[in-house]
């Protein structure tokens, strides 16, 4: 096997492995914060602080399970803190615990509860020009490792600004076009993914260990081998339609290109692989559908796909729709209609 087909193996074994990652970990969290919820108390009209602060509580399915089960089903519960300062300025926050029925391909046991990262926005209401009616808009999100995903990245913070441009017309209760953009940079102690098991000691791998786990230098003291994302770029369109004050419909396709942490060139086996800089590359696709019958609670019927770009033959995969898609149902609970319902019956 000559040194670029063996990358060219380790890439592609490397990829499929982050995307079952991705789709098993991250979706959870994904598509609580891609499909968005309604509620009345946080309309224009309250200046109550908190409003918009909610919690959560929903189940997702999707048919991507790596090893185990044809379907991977959990449950999850989320905290969703705001705080607003002024219109114009708002601190919130986003923390859910998740648990899966099925046999999982993430967890040590049987139904353990997984810990998200906490999410951290600080966020800028934005300028809205008069004429045209185009608001700009942005915030700045950090994010803690307080799940175990980002624990064996060794992920110490995140900081992600990010910018939207969006127009709202009058069809019905409001149709709005949003274009956003995010950049996002990972502080990791390391450039490489690590477990809680010993350290790879073994210097006398081969070629086909090596293609085996996707670019493992044996020699590097490293557990996975695994090369972290450093950073990366999120971006696309999102299109939220009202066509009542209670029901809210939304689409968005965004798609995210990540620098890996560079490799040094080393020699395994007697094959030479040579220092390498390269990127990853995904797309993904949310819908959601919500209604709010009541003030105190909304529901979400949602699903969410986030896959490669392209498949391990090197066609396109359909962005919408496909093996990674997450399929949810959310009940949200608003605290500011929570708190005016409780304070009515007392008077």
């Amino acid at each position: 096997m000559t040194p670029d087909s063996l990358i060219r193996s380790s890439i592609t074994t490397l990829t499929t492995h982050v995307v079952l990652f991705l789709t098993l970990t991250v979706s959870s969290l994904a598509v609580a914060q891609a499909v968005p919820t309604i509620g009345s108390g946080s309309g224009e009209g309250s200046k109550v602080p908190y409003r918009g602060t909610s919690l959560s509580y929903g189940h997702s399915i999707t048919p991507y399970n790596y090893t185990k089960e044809v379907v991977s089903w959990t449950h999850r519960l989320g905290l969703m803190p705001e705080w607003h300062f002024t219109d114009a300025f708002t601190v919130r926050a986003r923390f859910y615990l998740t648990q899966e029925f099925t046999l999982s391909d993430t967890t040590n046991s049987v139904n353990e509860v997984e810990l998200s990262d906490l999410w951290l926005d600080a966020v800028w209401g934005g300028w809205k020009e008069k004429t045209t009616g185009i608001r700009l808009a942005g915030d700045l999100r950090s994010t803690f490792p307080t799940s175990k995903q980002s624990r064996a990245v060794s992920r110490l913070f995140t900081l992600a600004p990010g910018l939207n441009v969006s127009r709202t017309f009058g069809v019905l209760s409001g149709l709005t076009f949003v274009y956003s953009a995010r950049f996002t940079w990972r502080f990791n102690r390391f450039s490489t993914r690590q477990n809680e098991g010993g350290l790879i000691s073994n210097c006398n791998a081969n070629a086909e260990q090596v293609q085996a786990v996707g670019f493992i230098d044996a020699c590097n003291n490293s557990s996975s081998g695994a090369n972290n994302v450093q950073a990366d770029v999120l971006h696309g369109p999102t299109v939220v339609f009202n066509p009542h004050e209670r029901v809210n419909i939304s689409a968005s396709l965004f798609m995210q290109r990540g620098w890996v942490s560079p490799m040094s060139a080393y020699e395994v086996g007697g094959v030479s692989l040579p220092a390498r800089n390269y990127t990853r590359d995904f797309i993904g696709f949310s819908f959601g559908l919500s209604y709010q019958p009541w003030d105190v609670v909304g529901f979400t019927l949602g699903a969410f796909t986030f896959a490669n770009q392209l498949d391990t033959t090197g066609k396109y995969i359909f962005p919408l729709f496909n093996r990674n898609t997450a399929a949810s149902l959310d009940a949200t609970f608003d605290l500011e209609a929570i708190v005016s319902s409780i304070a009515k019956e007392q008077k």
